[in-house]
């Protein structure tokens, strides 16, 4: 089988997105003789901001044994299949050859639903059409949000980061409504060092919101004492997962979402559930659960605590927001297993700072 030289067309594509799902990436012909050829699309992250580039990969596959030229329509339709970019790719291949085009997408800034796919085609039948769903999504931050300060420790260099970025990092602990922690935190709380067990006694008095994001087993122990004197235990699960949804009716945890269903961010095979559930065990608290997962609804990855006697809130969120919240962490080709920058985690995580807080923080 001959295999031409890659062949790089770098063609410019005005399309954007807000919630995608991936989709068949591979066209099949019809079986009779206008099967000439088969389109490959090659994968791509899925979320990206407005004006950033994607790139990703056309595949042509000569079927037959001679040579032949290709025509080939793609096209970019919006939400409600108005087409509103297209382009024809002109190529040859020889007999049973393959070449591969390097697309780089400019994302414009105007934020939607959009789909790259093929359009039509002279004397070709596809019987499944390739097609690719990415989203585009500028993160905004809600009014409410406009009105909270949050603190994290100086060890969080991500979380401090991506604070001082949002302008929600207050000057002082005492200025805060939230205590944002991360893994580094976690992982000193269960080790019983007594500076961040001070600091979420300190918040909790103040009736603040703690926050824990990627909740999880740390130091091989899975069993964990928590404030509220309750305790969690993570059971392993049958695998992570890719989708969850967030609870309807809350306003402030799915602002600026079209859906509460969220498949996939980029990075980590596109995982945001790690394959661990939390069990809980104590009284004298109420768990409310915010999201669930696609594949278990009675798997909650992010839950409220809120004590009946005691001061303030916690949130337990296991999703998997390390490494996806800074700007400067995108790898320049499609690396799926690697960390990599998500404008959808960043909004999730400005929700869920703002829909932690109680109106009686914000008087």
């Amino acid at each position: 089988m001959k295999f031409s030289s890659v062949r790089i067309i770098f063609i410019l594509v005005i399309c954007t997105g807000l919630i995608g799902i991936e989709n068949a990436a591979c066209g099949h012909l019809p079986t009779s003789e206008a099967e000439k050829y088969r389109v490959t699309f090659g994968e791509s992250y899925i979320d990206f901001l407005p004006g950033s580039l994607i790139r990703m990969e056309v595949i042509f596959k000569n079927n037959v044994s001679k040579n032949i030229q290709v025509s080939q329509e793609l096209v970019v339709l919006d939400s409600t299949k108005n087409k509103v970019w297209k382009t024809i790719i002109n190529l040859s291949l020889a007999p049973e050859d393959s070449s591969t085009i390097q697309f780089m997408v400019p994302v414009p800034k105007v934020p939607g639903c959009y789909t790259l796919t093929l359009g039509k085609t002279a004397n070709q039948g596809f019987l499944s059409i390739p097609k690719r769903i990415f989203n585009a999504i500028q993160p905004t931050k809600s009014p409410r949000l406009e009105k909270i300060l949050v603190h994290t420790p100086d060890s969080e260099a991500e979380l401090n980061a991506f604070l001082k970025t949002w302008t929600i990092k207050a000057p002082a602990f005492s200025w805060a409504q939230v205590l944002l922690l991360g893994k580094t935190s976690w992982r000193l709380f269960t080790t019983g060092d007594q500076q961040i067990t001070q600091l979420i006694n300190r918040a909790l008095r103040r009736e603040m919101s703690v926050i824990f994001l990627d909740f999880g087993p740390a130091d091989d122990k899975s069993v964990f004492v928590l404030p509220f004197d309750i305790s969690v235990r993570f059971v392993p699960f049958s695998s992570p997962e890719k989708n969850f949804i967030l609870k309807s009716g809350f306003h402030e945890l799915n602002y600026g979402l079209t859906t509460g269903r969220i498949d996939k961010w980029n990075g980590f095979e596109g995982i945001t559930v790690p394959a661990e559930e939390m069990k809980f065990e104590g009284k004298g608290v109420k768990i409310v659960a915010l999201a669930t997962t696609n594949g278990n609804t009675v798997r909650f990855p992010l839950v409220e605590i809120n004590p009946q006697y005691g001061k303030g809130k916690l949130y337990l969120c296991q999703l998997i927001t390390d490494g996806r919240l800074d700007q400067d962490i995108q790898p320049p080709r499609y690396k799926p297993g690697v960390p990599a920058y998500d404008p959808m985690s960043v909004q999730f995580l400005l929700n869920l700072i703002s829909a932690s807080v109680g109106d009686n923080l914000l008087k």
